[in-house]
């Protein structure tokens, strides 16, 4: 096997154990050249000699932490833990993939977003802003992940979720549970929580405010401490359940 790249001498400033990589052979895919100094790596086992795969800029991938295939860590992206990078995937900006998560496909993490716990990212998601991803859910196909970049506020998906299809997610919207959020569902606002058994698909947007609308022309108005009100009557039956039916009507 030809290498890619060795392991320079170069210490990273304030982390003595990891040390900049640098190409020894081009890498057109990414415009890599052989002797481009790359990021930082705790040994050979953190970026695989095969494939394009590339760590780049002031990047670092340590502990058992693993980029295979033709993935790239770029910027000032952190991965670490147990945590893998592959397939087409793209880690940059400030964002950090840890612990036991898994970004692949064509997957993108980027800005300040963190995937960690048991995550899995993949398909051409994208996971940006301040998104978080942990426990064991899984966000792909199309989806996305993110929040406005004139916000501090996090979006957050946990627990079982599956976010997935062409659905978005985004400010400070949560989503646990074993929830399901998908199609062209688009999820956004302060407080808003879609938890347990809710399954929310074919909706043009769900807002802080509260307002639900489907393509079907059902408009609902939630009120997370009152009650649920559908086309201006309220259904004898909880939020979850009644969202639930929405879904299927």
């Amino acid at each position: 096997m030809t290498l890619k790249y060795e392991i320079t001498d170069i210490q990273h400033p304030d982390k003595p154990k990891l040390f900049r990589i640098r190409a020894v052979r081009d890498i057109p895919r990414f415009k890599v050249k052989a002797g481009d100094l790359g990021g930082y790596v705790k040994n050979t086992g953190n970026l695989s000699q095969r494939g394009d795969c590339w760590i780049g800029n002031d990047a670092q991938v340590l502990d058992n932490a693993q980029v295979l295939d033709n993935a790239q860590v770029l910027d000032n992206a952190r991965v670490l833990g147990e945590a893998k990078v592959f397939g087409n995937a793209l880690v940059f900006g400030n964002a950090w993939v840890y612990e036991r998560a898994q970004v692949y496909d064509r997957a993108q993490i980027f800005d300040r977003a963190k995937v960690y716990t048991n995550a899995k990212i993949y398909g051409n998601a994208q996971i940006k802003g301040q998104g978080r991803i942990y426990g064991e859910a899984q966000v792909f196909g199309n989806a996305w992940v993110y929040n406005l970049a004139s916000v501090q506020w996090k979006a957050l998906i946990f627990g079982d979720a599956r976010i997935f299809g062409n659905a978005i997610v985004f400010n400070d919207a949560q989503v646990s549970g074993n929830a399901q959020v998908y199609e062209h569902a688009h999820l956004y606002g302060k407080g808003l929580i879609i938890d347990k058994n809710m399954r929310i698909s074919e909706v043009c947007h769900i807002t802080s405010l509260s307002q639900i609308y489907y393509t079907d022309g059902i408009t609902a108005f939630f009120d997370i401490s009152k009650e649920l009100v559908v086309n201006g009557s309220s259904p004898d039956i909880d939020h979850h359940k009644t969202l639930a039916r929405l879904k299927l009507s």
